[in-house]
């Protein structure tokens, strides 16, 4: 080998180490992408035809809107995704639960493809299903919520009982009790001169979404990819600032006194290895205790656990979800 081959060789290697430096130092926002690639929000593929709706306070809603079943559904479900997510956070559920379901997932204002100039908190997003549901010509509904979207099912179904018919809670914020004292310690968190998931780097996305997961599924890696691009789109500080809110908003739209008052038949499942609920550093305690007490504080509410999944069980445990999902509304 020539001294210049070697000089190219060595200079390859040393851009493949820099670039991994880069992937685990800098942000996602400052590294270059592919020529070509759109990272709007816009232009994600959700699998299914992307509708719109327009709502009262300027609100653009995003959704799929799927049935593949034969004759009327039995149910008509709404799913409702947890924080920083999106609709597809649904995806290897509803194509099993379309045989049988007319299966309605939203990107929650502020996220996906919905419009993002909103000022958020959790009786915001309560409303926005209420007008969702009406806009539709919806009478009765199922609410599905993962995480932040359990929390706000919840809060949904106690505002408007006629409407909402059952309750699907998978790993759902709110169900455990927060002291005055641990909001106010939680809110400066989210108030860092320089946030850190606006600024998070492409390892540190991946990271984040791992810590979702007993063991991540090589198909959650397209949201990680998705997350990243993201970061050079349009609408990401605003992404950012509707994450932001969301966070602070669950601390102060607590659920768990309410629970005795849900009159809505419930199912709650939990994922035994969920690594954020319940709140390791303040509660301790274990996703198992919160399902049962959850469950005995409602009238009318049976629980699962799955064992080996993370936070994230619809998308870890899709098959056992969708089954749990099928027994519970038959």
């Amino acid at each position: 080998m020539s001294m210049l081959d070697t000089i190219h060789t060595f200079a390859k290697e040393l851009d493949k180490q820099v670039a991994v430096l880069a992937s685990y130092f800098l942000p996602a926002g400052f590294l270059p992408v592919a020529a070509g690639t759109n990272c709007e929000f816009s232009a994600m593929d959700y699998g299914y035809p992307t509708h719109y709706v327009e709502l009262q306070g300027g609100v653009r809603l995003a959704y799929v809107d799927v049935y593949e079943g034969e004759g009327e559904p039995k149910e008509t479900i709404i799913f409702l995704h947890g924080l920083a997510s999106y609709l597809q956070a649904w995806k290897r559920n509803i194509p099993g639960l379309a045989k049988h379901y007319r299966c309605i997932a939203i990107d929650l204002p502020g996220y996906g493809k919905s419009s993002k100039q909103h000022e958020i908190s959790l009786d915001f997003y309560a409303a926005i299903i209420k007008k969702f549901a009406d806009e539709l010509n919806l009478s009765s509904i199922v609410l599905c919520g993962h995480s932040l979207g359990g929390q706000i099912a919840v809060l949904a179904a106690l505002r408007y009982p006629k409407l909402i018919s059952k309750l699907v809670l998978l790993s759902a914020a709110g169900l455990e009790y927060y002291t005055e004292l641990e909001r106010m310690l939680i809110k400066p968190l989210v108030q860092l001169p320089i946030p850190f998931f606006k600024y998070a780097s492409p390892a540190g996305v991946f990271l984040g979404y791992a810590a979702n997961f007993y063991r991540m599924p090589e198909e959650a890696f397209f949201m990680v990819r998705d997350r990243i691009l993201w970061a050079h789109a349009s609408g990401y500080d605003l992404y950012c600032k509707a994450v932001v809110q969301s966070f602070l908003a669950m601390g102060y739209a607590p659920v768990a006194p309410r629970l005795s008052a849900v009159k809505q038949p419930t199912l709650i499942i939990y994922g035994a290895n969920d690594n954020f609920i319940p709140n390791w550093f303040m509660h301790g305690g274990s996703p198992q205790t919160i399902a049962e007490e959850s469950a005995n504080k409602i009238p009318n509410a049976r629980y699962k656990v799955f064992d080996k999944c993370g936070h994230f069980v619809p998308f870890e445990k899709p098959a056992e979800t969708n089954i749990a999902i099928q027994e519970f509304l038959g």
